[in-house]
C-alpha cells in the first residue's frame, strides 16, 4: 500500500504550518534531492474559487520574475486533482519574525534598523517591478541565524471582495476603507512592523486585546503613538523613520519603500550617535554575529550567536513559513492559446525550463430565462410611473445602504475571523501546556524528588516527608462545536510519605475533620475509642501520608481566558490564578513546577491570584 502523497513532481512530508488560507508541507523532489515547501491554498474561503485560482496563478507569475536576494522565489505552482491551488518554493532554515517577537517582544535597536532596512530593500525589489506586497505582516518575514531576512508571500488575491485578514493590525488606512494597496501601503504595514519591534505591541493594538473593529477605527482614524511616548531610549531617528511610515494620508509617507530604505540607512541607532551606514548594513548581519555581551537590552550593540532560543526550533513552522533563494532561473512558460493574457507581459519569456501555468476553469454562469417582448408589453406601468420621478433619489438612498450594510457584513465577517483564530491561539497554547506537562509527568515519575513543602492539617499536626510518587495528565476537548481543539489540561499527582497521621476528636468535631480529609482527598482511617465502661469517649483518625495534588488550566472561549486552578499545592484547598501572557514563553512554568515541589517559586508574581467575591 502506498501513502505516498505527491503533488505534481514533488512528494508531500510533515505539515510545518497552518492559517487562515491554506496549510504549508515539506516536499522533496525526488530527481533533484533537494527539500522545498509546498503552500496549498484553500478554495472554500473564496467567493469565487475559480477566479481566485486564476488571479493566484497571475501573482505567482508575475513574483517568479524578482531577483533580489530577500524575496523569497518561487519555484513551481499547480492545482491538484482536488482543485486546490499549490505554490512550491525552497525552504530556508530560518524563524519568522512573528516567531522572534513572541520571545523578544522589545528588540535592540539595532536588529530593528537592520531587520527593517532589509525588508525595505526587498519591498523595493518588488515596487521596482510594479508588484505589491499589499499583506506584509510579521509571519511573511523570515530571519535565519545570521541575521539575513527575505520576505515572502507577495500579492497574494484576496478570497472575496469583503474578505480581512485574522489578524489586520499592519492594513494601511486605506486598505481598511476598501481600496486597493499600492507602495505605500507596504511603507504603512513596514512601519507597524517596525513599531511593533521598538515598543513591544502593535501602533493601534490587536484583536487578540480588542475588539476587530476597534483595531480598524484606529487604524483609520485615531492618532498614531510614538514609539518614544511608549520607550523614551527610542532613538530620534527611527522615532522620526517610523512616525513618516504611519502617516494616515498616503501622500504624507515615503513615496515606496525606496525611500524608506534611504532614510534607514542614514538612522543613528547606536548610543554614541555614530550613523550606521549602508556599507556597514550590506556586510555586517543584524542578529547573527556573536558577541560578549548579550543583546537582550534595549539599545545595546551586541548580538547573539543566533536570533532566537532553541526553544523556537520545537515550534511549528509559521503560518506562511515557505519560501526560496539561491534557485536556478526558472523562466515562464508561453500561455497556451485561448487563455487569457496575463497582466505581468512575463509569458513570452522564453521556455527553457517550463514553469506549469493553473489550469484556466470556465466560471460557470446560470442560465438566464430569455425575456419576451409580450412580457414586457402585458405589465402595468402606471404604478411605476410615481417611483421614477423619485428614482435618483432612491437611488442614492438604496446605494448608502447598501455601503451601511457591506461595511457591517465586512465587519462582521472580519470579528469572526479574529475570535476563530484567537480561539485557535488559545487551544493552541493549551496543546503547548500539555506537551510541556506530559513530558514534566514522565520525567518526575522516574525522579520521584523529595517535596520541600509540610502540609498542617488543621491544627491536628504535619504531614512532611513527602516524596512525588506518580502523576499523569488528561485532557479535555472542547465538543462539537471544535472537536481538534483543548479546552482543558490537567496535571495531577500523589505525593506520599513514611508517618501516618494520628489525632482524636470529640463526636462534634470528628464531623468537621472527616468532611475537611474528604474535601482534600487524604485517605484516612476511624474508629471509636471508648473508656473502661464501653462509653464512646472519642473518634481516632488514622491519616494516611498522602497528598492529592492537581494544576488544571481551563479556557473560557466566551471571554477568551485562561484559568488556573491549583489543589493542594502551596496549602490543602484550591486556589485560583489568571497564568501570565503567552509572551511569557514556559517561565511561568518553570516557576509553577518549583511551586508544586515546594522550592522557592517566583510564580505568585508572574501568575495573577484571582480573588474569589464576596457574594
Amino acid at each position: 500500500m502506498n501513502d505516498v502523497r505527491r503533488l505534481g513532481r514533488y512528494v508531500l512530508g510533515r505539515e510545518i504550518g497552518r492559517g487562515e488560507r491554506g496549510a504549508v508541507f515539506e516536499a522533496t523532489e525526488p530527481g533533484a534531492g533537494r527539500t522545498l515547501a509546498i503552500k496549498l491554498f484553500r478554495i472554500d474561503i473564496a467567493a469565487d474559487p475559480d477566479a481566485y485560482v486564476r488571479a493566484l496563478g497571475r501573482s505567482v507569475l508575475a513574483v517568479s520574475g524578482l531577483r533580489h536576494p530577500g524575496v523569497v522565489r518561487l519555484l513551481d505552482q499547480g492545482v491538484a486533482t482536488d482543485g486546490q491551488p499549490w505554490v512550491a518554493s525552497e525552504r530556508p532554515d530560518a524563524r519568522s519574525l512573528r516567531q522572534l517577537l513572541d520571545v523578544l517582544p522589545r528588540m535592540s535597536f539595532e536588529w530593528v534598523r537592520s531587520i527593517g532596512l532589509q525588508v525595505a530593500d526587498a519591498l523595493a525589489c518588488a515596487h521596482a517591478a510594479g508588484v505589491v506586497h499589499g499583506g506584509l505582516k510579521a509571519s511573511n518575514i523570515l530571519i535565519d541565524g545570521d541575521g539575513r531576512v527575505s520576505v515572502t508571500d507577495f500579492g497574494l488575491p484576496v478570497p472575496s471582495p469583503d474578505a480581512l485578514p485574522a489578524m489586520p493590525q499592519y492594513l494601511a488606512p486605506e486598505q481598511v476603507q476598501g481600496l486597493a494597496p499600492d507602495a505605500r501601503s507596504d511603507v504603512f504595514s513596514l512601519g507597524a512592523l517596525m513599531f511593533e519591534m521598538l515598543a513591544g505591541r502593535p501602533p493601534f493594538g490587536s484583536p487578540l486585546t480588542g475588539s476587530l473593529a476597534t483595531v480598524l477605527e484606529n487604524i483609520a482614524h485615531a492618532p498614531t503613538p510614538t514609539p518614544s511616548a511608549l520607550d523614551p531610549e527610542v532613538p530620534p531617528d527611527l522615532d522620526i523613520v517610523v512616525m513618516r511610515s504611519l502617516a494616515k494620508s498616503p501622500v504624507d509617507r515615503y513615496a515606496d519603500a525606496g525611500a524608506l530604505a534611504v532614510a534607514l540607512r542614514g538612522a543613528v541607532v547606536d548610543a554614541a550617535g555614530a550613523p550606521a551606514r549602508a556599507a556597514q548594513e550590506a556586510t555586517q548581519p543584524a542578529p547573527g554575529v556573536e558577541e560578549a555581551s548579550p543583546p537582550y537590552r534595549r539599545g545595546r550593540s551586541g548580538k547573539p550567536s543566533a536570533p532566537v532560543e532553541d526553544v523556537l526550533a520545537e515550534l511549528a513552522a509559521d503560518i506562511d513559513a515557505f519560501s526560496a533563494r539561491g534557485t536556478p532561473d526558472v523562466s515562464i512558460a508561453p500561455t497556451p492559446a485561448g487563455r487569457p493574457a496575463a497582466r505581468s507581459g512575463r509569458e513570452s519569456a522564453p521556455a527553457a525550463v517550463a514553469f506549469p501555468t493553473l489550469t484556466d476553469v470556465p466560471v460557470p454562469r446560470p442560465a438566464t430565462p430569455p425575456v419576451t417582448p409580450a412580457a414586457h408589453a402585458s405589465a402595468p406601468v402606471t404604478a411605476a410611473q410615481p417611483v421614477a420621478a423619485s428614482s435618483s433619489l432612491l437611488a442614492d438612498l438604496a446605494g448608502e445602504a447598501q455601503r451601511i450594510r457591506a461595511h457591517a457584513m465586512q465587519m462582521q465577517r472580519g470579528e469572526q475571523a479574529a475570535r476563530s483564530g484567537a480561539e485557535q491561539a488559545l487551544s493552541q497554547r493549551l496543546m503547548r501546556v500539555r506537551d510541556y506537562f506530559t513530558q514534566l509527568s514522565a520525567q518526575l515519575n522516574v525522579i520521584r524528588p523529595q517535596v520541600a513543602r509540610d502540609y498542617p492539617l488543621l491544627g491536628l499536626g504535619v504531614l512532611r516527608g513527602l516524596s512525588w510518587l506518580t502523576s499523569d495528565v488528561n485532557t479535555r476537548q472542547r465538543g462539537a462545536e471544535a472537536p481538534d481543539q483543548l479546552a482543558r489540561v490537567s496535571l495531577s499527582w500523589l505525593l506520599r510519605g513514611q508517618s501516618v497521621l494520628r489525632c482524636e476528636r470529640d463526636a462534634l468535631s470528628a464531623d468537621a475533620l472527616r468532611a475537611a480529609l474528604k474535601e482534600h482527598g487524604l485517605r484516612f482511617e476511624e474508629q471509636p475509642s471508648r473508656d473502661d465502661y464501653g462509653r464512646l469517649r472519642a473518634q481516632v483518625f488514622d491519616v494516611a501520608p498522602e497528598v492529592r495534588g492537581r494544576a488544571e488550566l481551563v479556557a473560557d472561549f466566551a471571554t477568551l481566558t485562561l484559568r488556573l486552578t491549583l489543589q493542594n499545592v502551596e496549602r490543602f484547598g484550591v486556589v485560583d490564578y489568571t497564568p501570565p501572557a503567552d509572551d511569557a514563553g514556559n517561565e511561568w512554568l518553570d516557576e509553577l513546577v518549583r511551586l508544586l515541589l515546594g522550592q522557592p517559586s517566583r510564580f505568585p508574581t508572574l501568575a495573577r491570584l484571582i480573588v474569589p467575591s464576596a457574594g
